[in-house]
């Protein structure tokens, strides 16, 4: 069970390593804010803003901000300020599809969106675990000056609701750089 929880904790920074949360509690500063859903709670980490309703096994909500000179752990690809969103995209993913880690990796839907009013990607993935286990995401991202930010839900198969979908919207919904 704890080796389950270390692949779900490195398959969420593997991806997009940097800076996440939403405030300055014990965390390096970050520049965003968003609601958090009744009935879902964060789990304590300094490196990330994950929240969950009923366990990281069965769904969690995860938000990055990270820098986009930060180089990626299994891609020698890069963001650049000027890239369009399905160039970020397609980094994304190539991070991914790289990882030894993630298994029978399929994207099932990868198109330009807007994030509230950034320009940005929608990516809607599966992948299983060593242990067989599979999982469903859908990742928003998109860059904004120095950073790159993402928002993802990241569900099992075995306990795909739309209530926990549904909470992941409010989260983007309310999602807002601060100052901008």
């Amino acid at each position: 069970m704890k080796k389950c929880l270390w692949f779900l904790l490195l398959i969420t920074t593997a991806c997009t390593p940097g800076m996440q949360g939403s405030g300055s509690d014990g965390r390096q500063s970050v520049n965003y804010s968003i609601a958090l859903p009744d009935q879902w709670v964060e789990v304590t980490s300094s490196r990330h803003f994950l929240m969950t309703k009923d366990g990281v096994f069965s769904q969690y909500i995860l938000i990055q901000q990270r820098h986009v000179e930060e180089p990626f752990k299994h891609t020698k690809r890069t963001f650049n300020r000027q890239m369009l969103p399905q160039e970020a995209a397609q980094v994304v993913l190539d991070e991914i599809a790289s990882d030894r880690s993630v298994m029978n990796f399929k994207v099932i839907e990868n198109k330009p969106v807007q994030l509230n009013r950034y320009d940005g990607f929608r990516v809607v993935f599966t992948y299983k675990t060593s242990k067989g286990s599979e999982f469903k995401t859908t990742y928003y991202g998109f860059l904004k000056g120095d950073w790159f930010y993402s928002v993802r839900y990241n569900v099992s198969d075995r306990y795909d609701t739309r209530d926990g979908y549904e909470d992941f919207e409010v989260v983007l919904d309310s999602f807002r750089i601060k100052g901008a």
